[in-house]
């Protein structure tokens, strides 16, 4: 299970939120825990959980466009990073999704998301 259904976002929202917290605590964002709920509720967002076994320990939160997937919040450990891509990117090729999207103000991101094949400016990775 990674992509969470709309009917059980609030199952998982006790996980999400400190997560969503503690981006903006690194991070000053113009959205509040609030707004990511009631996007991912309203099926305009949707919540991706990284997973350990049955155990959550991560998750992104992605906007849909078109054969492009924005990642608009993003809280996962390094630890399963490097898993959780593989199985992320594969799952956006077989959905389709051509392209990946991110914006970042953390500079922790310049080292990281080339690893991943990202490029800088708009962060774009072509899935190919």
């Amino acid at each position: 299970m990674n992509i969470v259904e709309t009917k059980e976002i609030k199952t998982w929202w006790g996980f999400v939120k400190p997560g969503l917290e503690q981006i903006l605590r690194k991070s000053p964002e113009e959205w509040i825990p609030e707004d990511v709920y009631a996007h991912c509720l309203n099926g305009s967002a949707i919540l991706w959980m990284f997973m350990d076994g049955d155990e959550p320990v991560g998750f992104w939160v992605l906007i849909p466009r078109g054969q492009t997937v924005h990642v608009w919040c993003a809280y996962t450990p390094y630890r399963v990073l490097d898993a959780g891509m593989k199985a992320f990117d594969d799952a956006m090729r077989q959905a389709g999704i051509k392209q990946v999207t991110f914006d970042s103000n953390r500079e922790g991101w310049n080292k990281v998301a080339e690893r991943y094949g990202y490029r800088p400016r708009s962060w774009v990775k072509e899935l190919t």
